[in-house]
């Protein structure tokens, strides 16, 4: 057994041993260092690519379910994931499931995670992250509309728009002098609709939109690249620094 596995051995079983004798209340940072760590050890090599699964099950104890089993901790829980994705240069192919179920065997403090690669069925389209189909004959506001994850941001660290910033997440965001575009530029070295970023794979991808001078991601002109957290895009004389927030 190598080093770094018999650390996480030591440390997993470790947390085991001091959560069934002390038992104290979850802690949502415990879960989410479990989840990182349970995405690192399943982590595969697809082609050039490295993916992660797209699908994780937490088991907790009944009473930490109670405190903790909400919408807004399964939305943390879900952004985690996706900002590990992007810190880690991986990739996560078809839709992002995240869940908990209680397990009565489980004392309090207790934690385990489970994940694995889940196909899409055929004839499901997961491009569109979390789409919301309604059924049009109801009367009443749907009250489970998409959450807005926002895990990265652009931030201007030079040119005219210097300070100028967004947080952004799954949502597809344009960038140039457009009045329209979601990151409006002054500088007059862009164009009006100069660039674009898309959400593919649970990764942002940056493309050139045919503009006049040409886009950079850190140094070298590109029509196409996957951002990384600390990426800097030039676009006529201004920079943007890409950060997962």
């Amino acid at each position: 057994m190598g080093i770094s596995k018999w650390e996480s051995f030591l440390e997993k079983h470790i947390e085991g041993f001091f959560n069934k004798k002390f038992g104290s209340a979850l802690e949502p940072f415990e879960v989410e260092k479990q989840l990182i760590r349970e995405m690192q050890r399943k982590r595969k090599k697809s082609g050039k690519n490295n993916l992660l699964p797209n699908s994780y099950s937490l088991y907790i104890s009944i009473t930490d379910y109670q405190c903790l089993c909400s919408k807004r901790f399964i939305d943390e829980l879900y952004m985690t994931i996706e900002k590990e994705t992007i810190r880690s240069d991986c990739f996560i192919e078809g839709k992002l499931q995240v869940h908990i179920e209680k397990n009565e065997d489980f004392s309090q403090g207790m934690c385990e995670v489970s994940s694995c690669f889940q196909e899409a069925p055929v004839g499901k389209n997961y491009n569109e992250p979390n789409t919301l189909i309604l059924d049009r004959s109801a009367f009443e506001p749907p009250l489970n509309l998409p959450v807005v994850y926002k895990i990265t941001s652009l931030t201007v660290v030079e040119g005219p728009d210097l300070d100028a910033y967004l947080e952004f997440g799954e949502k597809q965001i344009y960038i140039g002098r457009r009045e329209k575009n979601d990151f409006i530029l002054t500088d007059t070295n862009a164009s009006r609709m100069h660039a674009y970023i898309t959400f593919e794979c649970h990764r942002h991808i940056l493309y050139d939109a045919e503009s006049l001078n040409g886009t950079c991601l850190n140094g070298q002109k590109i029509s196409s690249a996957c951002l990384c957290s600390g990426d800097e895009i030039k676009i006529g004389n201004t920079v943007l620094l890409y950060e997962v927030i």
